[in-house]
This record gives C-alpha cells, sequence and structure tokens, in this order.
C-alpha cells in the first residue's frame, strides 16, 4: 500500500531553478547519486544490481543508498535537499507524489529521452508511464508496480461452505461469502476494511467506483465527482457489510491489524496486493488469489505505481542517468529484481522470459495478480490536491462505516469539501 505524506508544494515552488554546475564539461565518468528508501532484501538487491551496472559501465558511476530512510518519507526527503545543491540525480518516489514533485524546475524532462528505441517505453504497463507522466512531462521511469487483489484463506472458507471465488465473482458473491465465513463467538471475521483514514481507506473505493461507471474528479478535475451514483451505490455495498451484516472488521490501524488476522487465520478475505505473499508463503498459510469481484463483467482494480524520478543536475547527468535507468528496468534486470522481492513485472515482456516461470513457482498466486494488472485500468488524479481529497472522502467512509452517516449525506459531505480546494487555482 502506498503511502501520502503532507502536501509540500509551498516548498517545492520556493525551490531555485538548478545550474549545472559544470558537470556537462566533465570529460571522466559520470557520477550519479541515487536515493532509493528500499529497506532488507529490496535495498540488497538493488544494491546489487547497481554494482553489477558500475562494472560493466565504465562511462557512468552510480551511487546508490537509502538516504537514511524509507521509501515513506522520500518526498520531504528530497525537497528538504532541493533547497540547497545536495538532492540526488535519481530518487525513488510513490506515485501519488508525481504531481507534487513535477511542480520544482530541479525536476528533469525526460520526455525525448524515453522515445529511444532501447527504453522500450511502450512495453511498460500503461498505467506506470501514466503516473510518471505529469501534463505531458516524463519525470522519471517505472519503479514497482502493484494492485489491489482478494487474498483468502481456503480452510476458512471450506468450513463455513462458501465458494471459492471463481473468475467471475460479483460484489453480491464476495459479501456472501464474507457473511458465512463471519462467527463472533470464533473472532473469525468475513473482511476487514481500514478506517485510520487517508489513502489506506480510501483506495479500495475507487475500483467499485469505477466498475460502476464513476470518476473520482471531473474530467477537468476542478470538481469531485465521486459523490455522483455510482459512488454512493460503491459505498453502499461496504455499508451493507459492515453495518448490516456486522461481517467487516473495522481496522483502525494503518491496514496492521487485518494482516495479522489474515495471517492467523482468522480472516476470509482480504483485500491486498503483492506485497504479503513472501510473508503468507513463509506462514504457510493455505491462501489464495483472486480477482477483485466484478460489477457487470468489469473487474478493475486499482494500482499504485511508483517512479525512479530524475533530477536536474545537468544535461549530462540527466543523459547518464537514463542511460542507467534504462539498463536497471530492461527486463532481464527487472527479473532478477521479482525473484529477489516477489515484486511484479513492470513490463509486460518479462513474463516471456525464460526465468519467468520460476518466479512464479517461487512467489504462490503471483501469476493472477501479475494477469490482474490488465483490470488496472484507470489511475488515480495526478495532483497535488489528491491527498487531501482522499482525506475528505476518507472521513465519509469513516463515518458510514461506523453507522453514523448514509453514502449519500457522508460522500456529498466530502464533495463539499473537495469543491472548496479543486476550485484553487494551482495543481
Amino acid at each position: 500500500m502506498k503511502k501520502i505524506v503532507p502536501l509540500l508544494a509551498a516548498l517545492l515552488l520556493a525551490v531555485p531553478a538548478c545550474s549545472s554546475g559544470g558537470d556537462d564539461a566533465g570529460t571522466g565518468p559520470v557520477e550519479l547519486v541515487m536515493w532509493h528508501g528500499q529497506e532488507q532484501a529490496a535495498a540488497k538487491s538493488l544494491e546489487g544490481l547497481v554494482d553489477e551496472f558500475n562494472r560493466t559501465h565504465p562511462g557512468v558511476r552510480v551511487k546508490a543508498s537509502s538516504a537514511g530512510v524509507t521509501a515513506d518519507a522520500m518526498l520531504p526527503k528530497v525537497t528538504a535537499a532541493m533547497a540547497g545543491s545536495a538532492y540526488p540525480d535519481i530518487a525513488y518516489m510513490y506515485g501519488s507524489w508525481s504531481a507534487n514533485i513535477a511542480r520544482s524546475p530541479k525536476v528533469a524532462d525526460l520526455t525525448k529521452l524515453v522515445t529511444a528505441p532501447e527504453v522500450g517505453w511502450g512495453d511498460f504497463w500503461p498505467n506506470a508511464t501514466a503516473t510518471a507522466t505529469v501534463k505531458g512531462k516524463v519525470i522519471g521511469f517505472p519503479a514497482v508496480v502493484d494492485n489491489l487483489v482478494v487474498l483468502y484463506n481456503g480452510k476458512l472458507l471450506d468450513k463455513a461452505g462458501a465458494p471459492r471465488p471463481k473468475s467471475d465473482w460479483t460484489w453480491d458473491d464476495f459479501r456472501a461469502t464474507a457473511a458465512k465465513v463471519n462467527d463472533p463467538k470464533a473472532k473469525t471475521y468475513g473482511t476487514s476494511w481500514p478506517i485510520s483514514g487517508g489513502e489506506e481507506t480510501t483506495w479500495a473505493l475507487w475500483p467499485l467506483l469505477w466498475q460502476g461507471g464513476g470518476t473520482i474528479l471531473s474530467p477537468d478535475g476542478r470538481k469531485a465527482a465521486f459523490n455522483a451514483p455510482a459512488g454512493v451505490q460503491a459505498l453502499t455495498r461496504v455499508q451493507q457489510m459492515a453495518v448490516q451484516d456486522k461481517s467487516v472488521y473495522l481496522d483502525s490501524t494503518p491496514g496492521e491489524k487485518g494482516q495479522k488476522l489474515f495471517e492467523s487465520g482468522r480472516l476470509g478475505l482480504f483485500l491486498a496486493g503483492p506485497w504479503l505473499l513472501g510473508d503468507l508463503k513463509a506462514a504457510g498459510l493455505d491462501y489464495g488469489v483472486a480477482m477483485l469481484p466484478g460489477t457487470n463483467g468489469d473487474h478493475q482494480t486499482v494500482s499504485g505505481p511508483d517512479s525512479w524520478v530524475v533530477l536536474d543536475h545537468g544535461k549530462r547527468r540527466v543523459k547518464a542517468s537514463a542511460e542507467f535507468l534504462t539498463w536497471l528496468t530492461a527486463p532481464e534486470q527487472q527479473l532478477r529484481f521479482m525473484n529477489d522481492t516477489g515484486s511484479l513485472p513492470t513490463r509486460r515482456s518479462i513474463s516471456s522470459l525464460p526465468g519467468y516461470a520460476g518466479y512464479a513457482r517461487r512467489y504462490p498466486g503471483i501469476e493472477t495478480i501479475t494477469e490482474n494488472l490488465a483490470n488496472a485500468k484507470q489511475i488515480r488524479p495526478v495532483s497535488t490536491k489528491y491527498a487531501r481529497v482522499s482525506a475528505f472522502v476518507a472521513e465519509g467512509i469513516t463515518s458510514v462505516l461506523l453507522g453514523r452517516a448514509q453514502p449519500q449525506q457522508a460522500l456529498d459531505a466530502a464533495a463539499g469539501k473537495s469543491d472548496a480546494i479543486l476550485k484553487v487555482p494551482g495543481e
């Protein structure tokens, strides 16, 4: 799950345009600094790939580090660095930050560079390239893709007499299954929903909205649209499970209790993604993976692509950054990273590599999640105001699931607050 940090637009706008610092006149190897914010297996794998690149590409030398922060804190870390000159050439950024970081004049424009044949820009999943593009300007390369699926506990479903999910299942099927599995006496729950606020609470609602033909914002991005009938119907579905059926564990932590319940065999259906498969396999849990339930055959999901954003230290270093990222995101290197971490393929062509079958065996269920990337047809608004809009919607969802408001009332209130900030000029 991709978290949202407070907006830093004012500080970004205050950053002066950068100078090349004389790097364009250099003749030796180009020195690049990369901040990745990764931990454990991901950090080890990534830094191993960087070492290989440095050995095989004498014209460019990349120095990679976590920069002393996790990925969650990368935006404020980079923003603070851009107030001076000690910012990196490449930084790992959540896709939800694209609009924020793109406002800085220190972000490079890669639009022409990614058209080079060796980049294979069209091989990346469309939602990943769309997230890395702000107002027609490409600011980075796709780094990681994910999507929302349903993890289910096979033993719990079998015990309750509930059928395991099929490819054509619906939200009515989901509701019925959750109700059957739910057992208050045994402290076993049908499903869960985070009510911790912000994107944790909001993002699972968007697929239901999209499947119903709705949109989050109006086409021009100046007005909320989530309180239209499709949005009300989406939230009503969740309300019916939480308030009427009482089959939903309302998780006030950032999704953590829901995960623990699932791992301990006390949750039947869990809305999550590929980031959990390694832990579930290690726990020896009998789990299955299914695409989201559909509406009239539409199984759209939500995805949170992240990007390697390139910052401008002069043309020579920007070009070298693009050369390195072209190599790093190539299918062969990506498959190695996937094997180490359980992450999804950022490119379509990766699944045709000889080693892909071994990767799929290593992470049971990963093939279903990979196939589900085709259902990630829309992205959340690339806007500096999205985080606040999401927070307003989260407040509404929480009030409904706690039985304090009705869907139309709650979404209208969130739309009113959203419209107030959306109508103010500026992205």
